[in-house]
């Protein structure tokens, strides 16, 4: 094909990027001078220039707990097959993903640029990539010969072998202002027909590569000024003087083009400098898309690029840059520290000993003297500060360490609280779910398709527990779904929290092995692996396990023999206590027979008791002649009625000649 129209084509591709992007561009470059608090271009001279470094503060607060979740546990990537026939290699993968992303891959770093970039310029560009390293090395190997007898002889010769050192993917992070892309994609990078990557490199590393050509074409002296020489990565200009080690801008297309003529558009690499292309071939990667990965911090609607934290909280910085200048005006014009005298107070002596801070006499009064001092900062200019404050964070959801955002400032105290941890809680895993769903699990998804293919035949991977296990290739290619265990201290501590709960309440009636299960995903949450491994693997000494099971057997027998003893104590007491029930109710009986007894005896007592008190009663009416003297009485009462029934019959007659009379009443 026609090499010359084709770099033309991709140069014009190049420029049209170049022009859609230049809109977001300033505002890129914009929010980076804000975060990183360079002059605004409105400074006067003789006045204060600070910035205030509000959208700083409020990224490095904020970095920590974004950055954490990726980075706390050596085993972070979950993979679960999509069918039952993808288990084993979901399994494969998982261990493969996890020692390549946590162990050979520094990603502590990748992931503090990658989370730092995003936060200061709203959208972070990942290169994938596949790191291949070999060496030749010699060996000796024993062969067998014949001499001109026929006699077999063992001679050693030497044998190269190529050896590989490195076979892992690679992720880098890429300046933004570097890489120029398919302006109709919109926000899918999926339908992004090209993307360009430029870099600097020098003619060194291009040759121990050994995948560029036409090297030798390449003017390595060229201006200074020229395009082709300079990069935005090159901020001192330096060059280096021997040919070897001069930058050279390199620009590296990715996507479709028609380079077989037949119509259809195809995966292609095509690299140059200045105007000779040094590499032009087929998309080596399995995917054959772009090995970019692009995220945004805050995303915008049919628009790649995203927002940084600096778009909201521009003017709030500008508000509190404006007012600190004034309060520092304010003090620098002052007449802090200066000294005044009335004149005449102190004569010429006087005067000079008063200058060298010595004691002098004064004419006067104390009034003579004045001392300079700040004036006075009005309340509300700190109000204003403090609510604009209030408002960074409220905006942000990221909480300052000293002050600003509280339950107070919300209202309710125990509402404002929980409204407080629930916004932060809520914006922090929302921008961390950003990046795992955005940036990590495509990367993944590219080192699964790349293992795929340029993992060897047999990778040993070494895992924790010192086992290894054999990768085949062929079982990295299963549909995988990647599953990426994330989350923020807030959530992991409550989950903490409530799995001590659950334990507690199980108590030590719980299965060990459910103890056990509790307490490693307590110490997975609070970022102990080691320590929930060694739970998850326990297995006691089979001595140990057989002298608990005999000091078992030793309890229960003990146990037995103290239930059968005092089983036998119960009976013993329920014996005697039918046996005390019987006796009681013997004595009861005898008790009533004597009681009876005794009220009968009582009664024959009582009678011959009365009979003698008749006795005695006869003998002292005898003896007092009581029984003569009413034998009188009683004569003499029957002679007293005989007389008054005389008189009576001698006045009325007898009781048959009444009959008919009128009483006499």
């Amino acid at each position: 094909m026609d090499k010359k129209a084709l770099l033309d084509s991709l140069k014009t591709d190049l420029d049209a990027s170049e022009q859609m992007r230049s809109n977001h561009e300033a505002k890129r470059q914009q929010w980076a001078n804000e975060h990183d608090g360079k002059p605004y271009g409105n400074e006067e001279d003789g006045k204060s220039k600070i910035i205030s470094r509000d959208i700083k503060k409020q990224s490095e607060w904020l970095h920590a707990s974004l950055i954490a979740p990726f980075v706390s546990s050596t085993d972070i990537i979950k993979a679960s097959p999509v069918t039952w026939e993808d288990k084993t290699a979901a399994k494969q993968n998982e261990i493969v993903l996890n020692t390549q992303f946590c162990r050979q891959f520094n990603r502590y770093n990748f992931m503090t640029k990658a989370v730092k970039v995003l936060d200061r310029e709203g959208t972070v560009v990942v290169k994938t990539g596949w790191d291949y390293e070999y060496e030749d090395e010699e060996i000796e190997i024993e062969a067998i010969g014949i001499d001109e007898d026929g006699y077999e002889f063992i001679t050693k010769e030497t044998m190269t072998i190529t050896k590989t050192t490195k076979s892992q993917p690679t992720a880098i992070v890429c300046r933004n202002e570097d890489i120029f892309i398919d302006p109709t994609c919109q926000d899918d990078i999926d339908n992004c027909q090209f993307v360009i990557h430029r870099y600097e490199t020098d003619i060194s590393t291009l040759k121990s590569d050994g995948r560029y050509k036409n090297l030798d074409k390449i003017n390595v002296n060229l201006d200074s000024d020229s395009d082709a020489t300079y990069s935005t990565e090159d901020t001192t200009r330096f060059r280096f003087e021997d040919d070897p080690r001069k930058k050279l801008l390199v620009y590296e297309y990715w996507g479709n083009y028609d380079v077989n003529e037949d119509g259809i558009a195809e995966p292609i690499i095509c690299t140059w400098i200045d105007d000779t292309i040094i590499r032009l071939q087929s998309n080596p990667y399995p995917d054959k898309k772009p090995p970019f990965i692009i995220t945004a911090f805050n995303s915008i609607p049919f628009q790649l690029f995203g927002e940084s934290n600096a778009e909201i909280l521009s003017d709030m910085q500008k508000v509190k840059t404006a007012i600190l200048r004034g309060i520092i005006d304010n003090m620098a014009q002052s007449n802090n520290a200066q000294k005044g005298v009335r004149k005449g107070a102190l004569d010429s002596r006087n005067l000079k000993l008063y200058k060298k801070k010595q004691n002098f006499e004064f004419n006067g009064s104390p009034n003579d003297f004045w001392d300079g001092s700040y004036n006075q900062i009005p309340g509300s200019a700190f109000d204003v500060l403090a609510m604009m404050d209030n408002n960074i964070e409220s905006v942000t959801g990221v909480k300052s360490f000293s002050s600003g955002l509280n339950a107070g400032s919300l209202g309710n105290t125990a509402t404002g609280a929980r409204g407080t941890l629930d916004a932060t809680s809520t914006r922090k895993l929302n921008l961390v779910r950003n990046i795992a769903e955005n940036l990590i699990k495509p990367l993944l998804r590219k080192w699964m398709a790349y293992n795929s293919k340029f993992l060897g035949e047999e990778e040993i991977v070494r895992l924790t527990n010192d086992e290894f296990v054999e990768i085949k290739r062929d079982d990295l290619s299963g549909k995988i779904d990647i599953d990426i265990q994330v989350s923020t201290a807030e959530d992991n501590a409550a989950k903490s929290q409530e799995l001590a709960f659950m334990l507690q309440t199980l108590g030590p009636s719980a299965e060990p092995h459910e103890r056990r299960m509790i307490q490693a995903e307590i110490a997975t949450l609070r970022g102990m692996p080691d320590l929930a491994n060694s739970l998850l693997t326990y297995k006691p000494d089979p001595e140990v396990v057989k002298q608990q099971q005999a000091e078992h057997q030793i309890e229960m027998d003990r146990r037995r023999l103290e239930n059968k003893k005092l089983e036998a104590e119960i009976n013993g007491l329920y014996k005697s206590a039918i046996e005390d029930e019987a006796d009681s109710a013997e004595k009861y009986s005898q008790a009533k027979h004597k009681i009876a007894q005794t009220k009968k005896l009582e009664a024959e007592i009582s009678l011959i008791e009365s009979k003698k008190d008749m006795q005695d009663l006869d003998f002292i009416k005898t003896d007092e002649q009581v029984n003569h003297q009413e034998a009188l009485e009683l004569k003499e009462a029957d002679r007293i009625s005989a007389l008054d029934q005389m008189a009576f019959q001698i006045n009325f007659g007898s009781k048959d000649e009444q009959i008919g009379v009128p009483s006499l009443a």
